[in-house]
């Protein structure tokens, strides 16, 4: 989730109407030089801020550049000629003028570093841009730009332990702004704290967004790390009718699908994702290949092996180079009873991902299926070694450890086998499979009550499976 989304508080606009008295503009220090001078400057600084309430910025620096000739030290034409840069996006001229007003005693300092920090921030010099927020908030404390730029300042750099209080700061000040609860929403996932997270992403959804996506996402995330995995496929469901063209939400909520074993859904989803993105010109070769592999994974757990089959050779069409698409297409054929088939494709994705333990534990199969004992055995073994480290890096991916539980049994870890299919049910919890296979290594631990307690649990979910694990029972 990075994730691309993310918006920052947009902080109010500063609307800035030029004071149309041109001896305001002349400083003290400038007393000294000659009266008509001084006298000419003030007209040619009140036609500049004419011309500035105008929108007309590019007269306006001419007045006020022909005003500071005549009197260089004129910290209110310099100021001024300063905004006109900066409405014309000459950020540089805007910084040098702004620098010479106060040098030269501009007598409002607080409308510099109101427009100054935020020159800083687009230009990425961080540090000058906390240095004008310090200063305008020492010249005036309670102002909400300068609390909320504190934070946004925080954010940007990742300093999201020291953003998280600066937005509650700005919070107190605005309850009601919903772009502060995203950002804090977004703090909160960055440093882990979920229930903060889900909270402030609703918050920002009651008082309202522009864009209430990236709100939906986070919801959506935080629910499916509590495991509320009903409110997180509605979320995302929610942000997909905000951003429709965002293939990531696609791709997260046919997984969200799958871990709830609504395999329809998640073919749907995905096929839904294929047609869209193909419309709107978005769908590149290399994500076409990633949403057929996914397909193809999908289609295997749904026991559609022959569009399994179709969906990873259409995956190693656009993605020839990838290895995954290889390995469902090595599974389909084992599904589809053509072992001599798959060990090619299992070959082709070894080759290109060497020591891949979920590809490793097909091809054993297919070696079983031929007879080969010695090969089939060695494969088991190289797929208990791989699934292991696979499942060490995705903690939460409930088919990591379904797999691994397959691997440990075909190499005869028993207790490690039950100990992993209980992790993977603890993730998905109601996958048939896992249930089955559970039950299964159960009856060969001769654990009666224990097998029989899966098969009351898969006679809901699965009852041609629940039928098949009674059998087993029945021989004990």
């Amino acid at each position: 989730m990075e994730a691309g989304m993310r918006k920052l508080v947009n902080v109010f606009g500063m609307m800035v109407i030029a004071v149309l008295f041109g001896t305001a503009f002349i400083t003290s220090e400038a007393a000294g030089q000659n009266r008509r001078d001084i006298r000419r400057a003030n007209q040619l600084v009140t036609e500049g801020n004419q011309l500035y309430n105008q929108r007309n910025y590019t007269a306006a620096v001419e007045k006020y550049a022909e005003a500071i000739v005549l009197v260089p030290r004129n910290a209110g034409a310099h100021f001024w000629k300063g905004m006109s840069h900066e409405k014309l996006e000459q950020p540089e001229m805007a910084l040098a003028e702004f620098d010479k007003a106060l040098t030269f005693g501009y007598e409002r300092p607080l409308d510099i570093y109101r427009v100054r920090w935020r020159i800083h921030f687009a230009r990425k010099d961080y540090a000058a841009a906390l240095s004008d927020v310090n200063n305008g908030s020492a010249l005036d404390a309670d102002n909400f730009e300068f609390v909320i730029a504190r934070a946004d300042l925080n954010f940007v750099q990742k300093r999201y332990n020291d953003a998280i209080p600066a937005y509650l700061a700005a919070l107190k000040k605005q309850p009601t702004n919903g772009g502060i609860h995203l950002n804090l929403a977004w703090s909160y996932y960055y440093t882990g704290n979920t229930n903060e997270q889900y909270n402030n992403a609703k918050q920002a959804l009651t008082r309202g967004l522009q864009n209430p996506a990236d709100a939906h996402l986070l919801i959506a995330d935080a629910a499916y790390k509590l495991r509320r995995y009903s409110e997180a496929t509605e979320s995302y469901k929610q942000a997909l009718v905000a951003n429709p063209d965002n293939y990531e939400i696609y791709r997260r909520l046919a997984d969200l699908l799958r871990i709830q074993n609504r395999y329809d859904e998640a073919i749907s989803i995905s096929r839904q994702a294929l047609t869209r993105l193909s419309s709107t010109g978005q769908a590149s070769r290399e994500l076409q290949g990633q949403i057929f592999t996914d397909l193809s994974w999908y289609y295997s757990l749904n026991e559609q092996h022959t569009e399994a089959s179709e969906a990873a050779k259409a995956g190693t069409s656009f993605l020839p180079n990838e290895y995954m698409a290889y390995t469902n297409l090595c599974r389909a054929y084992n599904d589809l009873n053509r072992p001599e088939m798959a060990i090619r494709e299992c070959n082709n994705a070894l080759r290109l991902r060497p020591g891949d333990g979920e590809t490793h534990f097909y091809l054993g199969y297919s070696n079983s299926l031929l007879g080969r004992a010695a090969e089939a055995e060695r494969n088991y073994r190289l797929a208990v070694a791989g699934l292991e480290q696979f499942t060490r890096e995705n903690l939460t991916y409930s088919d990591g450890f379904y797999l691994l539980g397959n691997a440990y049994f075909a190499n005869g870890q028993i207790d490690k086998a039950i100990a992993a299919y209980r992790k993977s049910l603890d993730l998905s919890p109601g996958f048939p499979r896992a249930v089955y296979n559970l039950g299964f290594v159960l009856v060969q631990k001769k654990d009666k009550a224990g097998a029989l307690e899966q098969h009351r649990i898969l006679a809901e979910l699965d009852p041609k499976r629940a039928d098949q694990l009674k059998k087993e029972i029945d021989k004990l």
